[in-house]
């Protein structure tokens, strides 16, 4: 049996339909729902003098977190001088929207489409007085590894960088292929700094070895600093007299 060629266009133009319109649905119901929950939450952080003493500095620094901690990224950094590098993909599509309601200053481009003209344009904003985000594993993953643009940008603009690793007393946790980390209501969120990177060599501005061994040491900084995220929200053990 052949399908109508009158048909067949007529039944994507409905499923384009209903993908926007649940797409449009998603975002202003998942905005409204994701405000009522930050108001909720409680945030603390560790080693925030580190991020101060940068901007003190006049030395803004680029800042990478895991793509799956981005709702807690947001959250605790609303009002912050901070560009954030979100990917051209549907889903970065609707993170951008959120991000861009809420006050913060999106950059559209990833590893995988967009990559030059957003690398160009977070090195025409690293001569700016504001942070610079990257979720380097994002938008494909693998879950918590490190795309070199970050790297990059950090060794040509000579801006530091200051890993940050977020923590959640209480979260659900989607299957998708980064985990995405959703706080509970009323969970306790730690932000957790980590300045020891500092500025890459100028040699990882080029591809190789040097590039490659920063990646990977990047990502244990960055391990390291939700390590101490979560540290944080454990109970302090009492003492007895």
């Amino acid at each position: 049996m052949t399908t109508s060629p009158l048909v067949a266009p007529l039944s994507s133009r409905r499923r384009r339909w209903k993908r926007r319109f649940t797409n449009h649905l998603a975002r202003w119901f998942g905005l409204w729902l994701y405000r009522a929950l930050a108001r909720t939450w409680r945030i603390q952080f560790v080693n925030l003098d580190m991020r101060e003493a940068l901007h003190r500095a006049n030395t803004p620094p680029v800042i990478p977190f895991w793509h799956q901690q981005i709702p807690a990224a947001i959250a605790s950094h609303r009002g912050y001088p901070v560009h954030v590098l979100i990917s051209q993909n549907r889903d970065g599509a609707m993170i951008a929207d959120f991000a861009l309601r809420l006050g913060f200053q999106a950059v559209r481009g990833s590893s995988s489409k967009g990559a030059k003209g957003a690398v160009r344009k977070m090195l025409e904003l690293a001569k700016g007085p504001d942070a610079l985000g990257f979720t380097p594993d994002g938008p494909r993953g693998p879950l918590h590894s490190v795309a070199p643009g970050v790297i990059f940008v950090a060794a040509t603009s000579r801006r530091p960088i200051l890993a940050v690793g977020f923590a959640a007393s209480r979260y659900w946790q989607a299957k998708s292929w980064d985990r995405m980390v959703i706080p509970k209501p009323f969970a306790r969120i730690a932000v957790a700094y980590d300045d020891s990177m500092g500025i890459p060599c100028i040699e990882a501005t080029q591809a190789g070895v040097e590039q490659e061994k920063l990646c990977a040491h990047l990502k244990k900084v960055m391990d390291s600093a939700e390590a101490a995220a979560k540290a944080s929200l454990q109970p302090k053990p009492r003492l007895h007299l």
